[in-house]
């Protein structure tokens, strides 16, 4: 057996970026962009207005007060969308709307609230600088300035960026489809319900969903039954995806027959066991370049398994330098016992308690106890070296549920009772 460090670089290793497509914006939230995006013009293009006012020259208000006003002639009303007609002058204004340009001539707007007046003339009640509630032509981006790196995730923000730069069409790499390879005699499909020695295929549901939140295309295919021509049949339909993932098969039973399929249709395997819990018959190889990824039967190995190494694989092959899972340090709120020389991932619920968090199993440990995976917000990684971790002991956790380690007391809710 492998170490998981030494199977996760094996596993990034034998995977690069895919080929890249053009995607309207429409379609492009969460995609990889594949080019760097310059900005073709400033943005905006002309100086305008942060506010509703009147655009002046700052020189004719510097002695203005409310016992001493500044009269000034009105020019004309300019919206937003409409260019200015008129240049302003000693003596004049031209009422402004909130991101309309700039009068000529003017280096500033008085807000309408300091003034009064009517439509053809005003008094101004205080003086301004110069500069004063202008945005500047450029203030957002200058012509030629890198708007959005290659390999950057695309946010709605981003999407409006590129409706800005008239950008309707995009770069981007091309998401990784995935077929997902179930395997044995044992396995119903989800609307039947299970007799006997049946089981429902979880795992597969699982696999798909997972696949979907980090940005493949995952494909079910039919279930394999625990015949070697059926086993064949299913892994050469799995060659024509980027990536196959089996589920079963990869250990040493009579039945187990994905090793034997797999090394016949040209299996270049890279590793086969990791030293770790759960999941440790976890078996990564290639096929024509293609990675392969033999993923323990039991719904939690499988699922571990697809966050630790496969997870990565995609999010890599997608396109993005943000591979693994985001973690924090939390306290263990009590002692957790580990199995020895192994590697183990517990899963845990995360408390915050006076500013720290705490992680506390979710109970049964077993690999085939999905709901306690169900019910986690993390991984704790449990070092091989250690047979208990003790409580208020700092361990690192890979986060399954972003929102676990926030401060759950949102902001505005808590302003609400500080003012009550």
């Amino acid at each position: 057996m492998i170490s998981v460090d030494k199977a996760l670089r094996i596993v990034l290793e034998n995977v690069a970026p895919l080929g890249i497509e053009r995607t309207s914006i429409m379609n492009a939230l969460g995609r990889v962009i594949a080019e760097d995006i310059h900005s073709p013009r400033d943005i905006p293009g002309f100086d305008n207005s942060a506010m509703d006012g009147y655009a002046v020259k700052a020189a004719d208000l510097k002695d203005a007060g409310e016992s001493n006003p500044v009269r000034l002639k009105v020019l004309e009303t300019v919206g937003a969308g409409v260019m200015p007609s008129m240049e302003v002058t000693t003596g004049q204004a031209v009422r402004t709307m909130t991101g309309a340009p700039i009068a000529p001539g003017a280096d500033a707007i008085v807000p309408i609230e300091r003034t009064r007046g009517t439509e053809t003339e005003i008094e101004v009640l205080a003086p301004v600088e110069q500069g004063a509630f202008v945005r500047p032509r450029g203030e957002d981006l200058k012509a030629g300035e890198l708007v959005i790196s290659r390999h950057k995730p695309l946010t709605a923000s981003d999407l409006g960026m590129l409706a800005a730069l008239n950008r309707s069409m995009v770069d981007v790499f091309r998401r990784p489809r995935v077929a997902i390879v179930a395997t044995g005699d044992e396995l119903v499909d989800v609307d039947t319900v299970p007799t006997g020695a049946q089981v429902v295929n979880s795992s597969a549901y699982a696999l798909a969903a997972a696949i979907s939140e980090t940005g493949g295309e995952p494909v079910m295919l039919k279930v394999a039954r625990d015949r070697p021509e059926e086993v064949r049949e299913r892994l050469a339909e799995a060659l024509a995806f980027d990536v196959i993932l089996t589920t079963g098969g990869v250990s040493v039973g009579q039945f187990d027959h994905v090793k034997l399929v797999l090394d016949q249709l040209g299996l270049r395997q890279l590793f086969h066991g990791v030293a770790q819990r759960p999941g440790r018959p976890l078996k990564f190889g290639t096929i024509g370049g293609r990675p392969v990824f033999g993923l323990p039967g039991n719904p939690v190995s499988t699922m571990v398994c697809f966050y630790l190494y496969v997870r990565p694989a995609l999010r890599r092959m997608s396109g993005r330098s943000d591979l693994g899972l985001p973690r924090v340090m939390a306290r263990c709120a009590e002692d957790i016992r580990k199995a020895n020389n192994l590697t183990e991932f517990v899963r845990v619920t995360l408390a915050r308690r006076d500013g720290e968090l705490y992680a506390t199993p979710t109970g049964n440990q077993s690999s085939g106890v999905l709901s306690s995976l169900s019910r986690a917000h993390g991984l704790l990684i449990g070092a091989c070296h250690e047979n208990v971790i003790k409580r208020g002991t700092q361990a690192a956790v890979l986060l399954l549920d972003m929102g676990a380690a926030a401060d759950t007391e949102a902001y505005f809710e808590e302003r609400l009772r500080s003012q009550n």
